[in-house]
């Protein structure tokens, strides 16, 4: 069987990524009340299912977490910070890569656009973990400028190409460069 990758971004009222977040994928019904919630899914470090990951997956600097499952059943996402004090981010019916929830037929991506970050380039080429995606435009992309940004606003895409409304920059003094990132789906 193919596993499927989730990938998870969490972040604070204001948008700011958030590390540290305990990230748990359970079967359902899912118990989201107490920490950990259960029953916990059974998730994989990588789409061969090798190696299991013991739960929560704790989010990066960036806010980002993963995790590969079997993409014919539903999840629950839950998502405990301190910040968010005894109210966990409960997510139920999560289709993980087009099973299950009637996402049959779609191909996630997800990665650092291609492309030079220099303060006044725009354009970037996306991305599936570093190799360019065909031109095809996705159907579904969510792309960050060091905050994810709203499609049609902060960002536009035309079949593989990601234009920012404006260009990141690059590092400068003791400041470092723009984060960029992109994922989505293509049919």
């Amino acid at each position: 069987m193919s596993l499927s990758r989730d990938d998870r971004w969490v972040a604070d009222a204001q948008g700011n990524a958030l590390a540290g977040a305990e990230v748990y994928w359970c079967l359902q019904p899912a118990s989201t009340s107490v920490n950990p919630p259960s029953p916990l899914a059974t998730v994989y470090t990588d789409s061969t299912g090798d190696t299991p990951i013991v739960q929560p997956v704790l989010t990066d600097g960036f806010g980002h977490a993963f995790a590969y499952m079997n993409p014919d059943v539903l999840y629950t996402v839950v998502i405990w910070h301190p910040l968010f004090g005894y109210n966990p981010i409960v997510l139920p019916d999560q289709s993980i890569g087009g099973g299950g929830g009637g996402g049959a037929g779609l191909t996630p991506f997800a990665g650092v656009p291609q492309g030079a970050i220099n303060g006044t380039n725009q354009t970037f080429i996306l991305t599936n973990g570093g190799t360019p995606i065909a031109d095809a435009t996705p159907s579904q992309v969510t792309a960050w400028l060091n905050i994810p940004l709203i499609q049609g606003i902060g960002f536009s895409v035309t079949g593989n190409v990601l234009t920012y409304a404006s260009p990141p920059q690059p590092a400068s003094g003791s400041g470092p460069a723009d984060e960029i990132y992109a994922q989505g789906f293509f049919v």
